[in-house]
């Protein structure tokens, strides 16, 4: 029960707002999966704005499409930011919707960087983050993301 109300979190932290008007989904017609998955969500499904639901939804299809590993990997995540302080949560919030505010081709570099940053070897990301740390920041921009033992 845990596990679904982590997953139904996560859902809700990953996916962005619905931008259109929907319409409420009624608890009984969602497939037995979605119910198994958004069960914790039950008793209150009904009061639920219509977007909301469609996100959880979606996060819900999205999770029952992902390999075992990457479930993993995103409870992982998830457990992370929540034993983060109020304040680098949103943190990490003001980014991420930074972050959806560019246009596709901004996004696209930005996550190529981050994989050619990822396939560095330790000594290697800690250079770049250091001459990172040293330029000055755009404004609006919080600086590098900081882990748990920066």
């Amino acid at each position: 029960m845990k596990t679904k109300l982590l997953v139904t979190l996560c859902c809700l932290l990953t996916l962005p707002p619905a931008l259109q008007a929907q319409s409420l989904v009624e608890w009984e017609t969602l497939t037995p999966q979605q119910r198994d998955l958004l069960a914790p969500l039950q008793d209150r499904w009904d009061a639920l704005p219509p977007p909301r639901q469609q996100n959880l939804l979606r996060g819900a299809d999205r999770w029952q499409n992902m390999s075992p590993q990457q479930q993993n990997d995103a409870m992982r995540r998830f457990q992370d930011f929540r034993q983060r302080s109020p304040e680098d949560r949103a943190r990490i919030r003001d980014r991420f919707q930074h972050f959806r505010d560019l246009d596709p081709d901004r996004q696209r570099t930005l996550r190529e960087r981050f994989r050619d940053f990822q396939s560095l070897d330790e000594p290697g990301r800690q250079r770049l983050r250091d001459q990172f740390r040293r330029q000055p920041q755009a404004p609006g921009f919080g600086g590098p993301p900081r882990g748990p033992g920066d």
